[in-house]
Parts: C-alpha cells; sequence; structure tokens
C-alpha cells in the first residue's frame, strides 16, 4: 500500500534553513578550532608558559616553535604565514627578555635571539615587498622592514648581528630609492 502522506523532497520548508543553520555551525567551528594548538609541540609551549616557575625558559621555548613554524611556512611558501609567525617569535623572545632582567646572560640571549628572528623577518619582508624597478614595491612593508632592522641596530646586540642589521638596513634603504635609482651607488 502507497504512503499516504506525499513526498515534498528538497522542497519541505524545513531543508533551506536547516541547510543555512549547518553551513554557520560549520563555520562557526572552523573559527573556534582555527586558533587552538596545531600540534602537540604548541599545547607543551602553552603549558611551559602556564607552569613554569621561572617564566623566561618556557617563553624561549615558545619563540622557538615559533620560528620553527615561520620557517616551516616559509618552505612551503607562505610569506605572510612566515611573517606573522616571525612577529609571534619575536614577542615571545621580548617577554622572555623582559622576564630575565635579573639574569644578564639570558638577558643577552634573549636579545640575540630576538635580533635574529626580528632580522630575518626583516628580509622576508624585504623579499615580499620589493619588485623589479618597473614595478612598484610594496613601499609600506619596505618601510616597517627599515624600522625593524634600525630597532635591531639600535639594541645591545653582538658585532656579528649589528653588522647583518647594518647590511640589512643599507639594501632596504637602497630598494626605497624610487626606480633604476635604486641600483645606482649613494654617495
Amino acid at each position: 500500500m502507497p504512503d499516504p502522506r506525499p513526498s515534498r523532497g528538497i522542497r519541505d520548508p524545513g531543508v533551506i534553513p536547516g541547510l543555512v543553520v549547518l553551513a554557520v555551525l560549520t563555520i562557526l567551528t572552523v573559527h573556534l578550532y582555527s586558533g587552538k594548538p596545531q600540534s602537540a609541540a604548541e599545547v607543551g609551549g602553552r603549558a611551559w608558559v602556564a607552569l613554569a616557575p621561572d617564566a623566561y625558559t618556557p617563553r624561549i621555548s615558545r619563540a622557538r616553535e615559533r620560528v620553527k613554524a615561520a620557517l616551516d611556512a616559509a618552505a612551503a611558501g607562505d610569506t605572510a604565514a612566515a611573517i606573522a609567525r616571525y612577529a609571534e617569535a619575536e614577542e615571545e623572545a621580548l617577554e622572555a627578555r623582559n622576564r630575565a632582567a635579573d639574569d644578564t646572560a639570558r638577558v643577552a640571549e634573549a636579545t640575540e635571539f630576538w635580533a635574529g628572528i626580528a632580522l630575518d623577518r626583516a628580509g622576508l619582508m624585504l623579499a615580499g615587498g620589493a619588485t623589479p624597478w618597473y614595478r612598484g614595491d610594496n613601499d609600506q612593508m619596505l618601510t616597517d622592514a627599515l624600522a625593524i632592522a634600525q630597532r635591531v641596530r639600535a639594541a645591545p646586540v653582538s658585532p656579528p648581528t649589528r653588522q647583518r642589521a647594518d647590511e640589512l638596513n643599507a639594501r632596504i634603504e637602497r630598494q626605497l630609492r624610487t626606480g633604476p635609482l635604486e641600483w645606482l651607488p649613494r654617495r
């Protein structure tokens, strides 16, 4: 015997709102989990930050994790993600430096680590912002990279790090010159 109720199929008034609710919940779930740790190492780093009696060690550990994530992103060709991870690593290294204010060896170590991270980020920004002379550079990105290099030059860092910062600073300043003037030596 056939079913006496007629089949409504996709025309059922509850299908479309149900699909909309499902799509919204899916988007919210993805957004919720995007900020969560992506690996066991990140979970460990966050646990160190929460539980460690000295805040220096976990901050340096977290900075190293962020550097590794930046290197992975750069290797995958995602320059924007690499720059963002380097920025996070810089913050963690600076926080580690602030937490080790009474130990000069740790302050020096954190300062050098921060400077290396900052120069790596500025180098990526230079590569991302520089274009051939016949196209316009991303001047904002280059200006930000220049500010980072100058911040490192002003910090109490080792001579090799200062030399690296000076060289990067000169390259960025040269790139900020308009058109083919970037190829001409500065007097």
